[in-house]
């Protein structure tokens, strides 16, 4: 609040000097003008934080002269002073994007109480919000230890993303240590347990989470089974943050009638996770129904990995005596628009499945991409990229027309990814596996206490390439490099987003039911 700088525009501005001088003697800046010409050059070449205008003036009115002013600076907040006690003056306002009104004859506390809440309220927001979370900091430290089921880990995961949702600016922003030290804390503790625990629970009819190949049968065949048109969006690396961030950007038209999460099956990639969802079974199944299908993990296969998703998926509901479903992937903002032109060649299916990559391909982007390495420097930046690019997206637009046709919109993901940061040593076989937060070959080298999980394939449900295969994961925020690339690797990868391992960003992720509003 201290040392803002207003502009005060009133034709009668002098007879206001006692409410300049209270303002002034709290630290405002006042500047003055009594016209609309005058008030526009000091927009222009002045720094400002807040215009009080008058509506009533001689010549271009208040409301003339405000248009101009939010084409000059878009931001800068406007407050009006009117005599008008109108109804319709606060819905002009709010059409206006006015920040606020005022009444004459204005008080001097009232100005001031108005500037408080404009001026100050994220400095006001962030203090609370930092004064929040050092009381709660403590207890959720206590959840974090004690978290020990697939639930109460969810919930810890919420909550971290809560708070770095709400600690954002002024005061707030000196508590993003301690909250990424619980985080990694978190991200720590949760490793241990899965890695003890996901091989057990993997085969367990009872087991407190679903998994990737057991969305099909479980969530999205009782929809069709009555009848219901459901259109699947899965969008490929899509952490619970982000759907978070996004949420709201597709529920104009729709409402959303069940935010869950499901459990990634290891590894967290794509090859794996998205055929297993798409296929309706583990990896291994998936092989051996469809060997000449199924693209082996080594670094020389041929043919893309993911390739065959509309075959399974195809296959799949046959197997359950449905209709052929249909299917698109999304690779560019080209594929997107072309997609949306040509949706009436698919809106009749009763199951259309519609995988977008573009969060995937930004996420890879920032690896080779200086740009996207700042822009996308935190979480918060990778949500605000994936918030502005769905917006502007074509997709969002289908979306919200689905509605119309009273289709039920199914969205979720094969997989999160998070940022990698401690290079862990390993050895093995030329054809072991490329990706960096997993490996399956054999022959490897490792240190035991630097792997979050060792393991058969076949334990697992993941397709043998070699006898004797083992399959390792990384934890944490770990990612494997060889002992002869280490510095290029660690330079090109080092804060890289990536996924294919053990953490709650990679395993627990988004599942929403959405119905049309109407």
């Amino acid at each position: 609040m201290e040392n803002s700088r207003i502009l005060w525009v009133d034709d009668e501005v002098e007879a206001l000097r006692p409410h300049i001088l209270y303002l002034e003697g709290r630290g405002i800046q006042v500047v003055t003008a009594t016209n609309a010409a005058d008030a526009l050059v000091l927009v222009r070449s002045e720094s400002l934080d807040c215009v009080l205008l008058d509506e009533h003036m001689p010549g271009p009115s208040g409301l003339d002269v405000l248009p101009q002013i939010k084409a000059l600076k878009p931001a800068l907040p406007v407050v009006m002073v009117t005599k008008s006690e109108e109804e319709g003056l606060m819905a002009d306002a709010l059409g206006s994007q006015l920040a606020d009104y005022l009444l004459k004859p204005v008080q001097p506390r009232q100005v001031l109480s108005t500037l408080t809440r404009i001026l100050g309220q994220g400095a006001l927001q962030g203090a609370r919000s930092a004064s929040r979370y050092q009381q709660g900091f403590r207890e959720l430290g206590e959840r974090i230890a004690d978290a020990h089921n697939w639930d109460s880990w969810t919930e810890v995961y919420r909550e971290l993303l809560r708070w770095d949702r709400e600690l954002a600016g002024g005061e707030a922003e000196s508590m993003r240590a301690m909250l990424d030290h619980q985080r990694e804390e978190a991200n720590r503790l949760f490793t241990r347990w899965w890695a003890s625990e996901y091989p057990k629970l993997l085969h367990d009819d009872e087991a407190p989470c679903l998994f990737s190949h057991q969305l099909l049968d479980v969530r999205i065949k009782p929809l069709l089974d009555r009848g219901e048109k459901v259109v699947l969006l899965v969008f490929d690396n899509l952490r619970l943050d982000q759907w978070q961030e996004i949420q709201s950007l597709m529920t104009s038209k729709f409402r959303v009638e069940s935010d869950d999460v499901y459990a990634s099956i290891l590894p967290t990639a794509t090859q794996y996770a998205r055929n297993a969802l798409l296929g309706g079974a583990m990896p291994s199944e998936l092989a051996k129904r469809h060997p000449d299908r199924w693209v082996r993990d080594v670094l020389d296969a041929e043919g893309g990995r993911n390739s065959n998703e509309d075959f399974f998926l195809a296959h799949w509901a046959t197997r359950n005596g449905l209709a052929t479903p249909g299917y698109a992937k999304l690779t560019h903002a080209t594929s997107e628009q072309r997609f949306v032109s040509k949706w009436r060649e698919l809106r009749g299916k009763d199951l259309v499945a519609v995988v977008v990559n573009f969060i995937d391909r930004m996420s890879h982007a920032k690896t080779d991409e200086v740009i996207l390495r700042d822009l996308a420097k935190d979480d918060r930046g990778f949500r605000s990229l994936t918030a502005s690019w769905w917006n502007h997206s074509p997709l969002k637009a289908w979306v919200d027309d689905l509605a119309h046709d009273g289709v039920t919109l199914v969205v979720t993901t094969d997989h999160g990814t998070l940022t990698v940061k401690k290079p862990v040593h390993i050895r093995g076989a030329r054809d072991l596996t490329a990706n960096l937060r997993y490996k399956v070959g054999r022959g490897m080298e490792f240190k035991e206490k630097e792997v979050a999980l060792v393991a058969d394939p076949e334990r697992l449900g993941i397709p043998a390439t070699n006898l004797g295969d083992k399959v390792v994961f990384a934890g944490e925020q770990d990612y494997f490099v060889y002992q002869n690339q280490y510095h290029h690797h660690v330079e090109k990868f080092d804060g890289s987003y990536q996924h294919g391992g053990i953490s709650l960003e990679e395993v627990v992720v988004p599942f929403a039911v959405l119905r049309p509003r109407t």
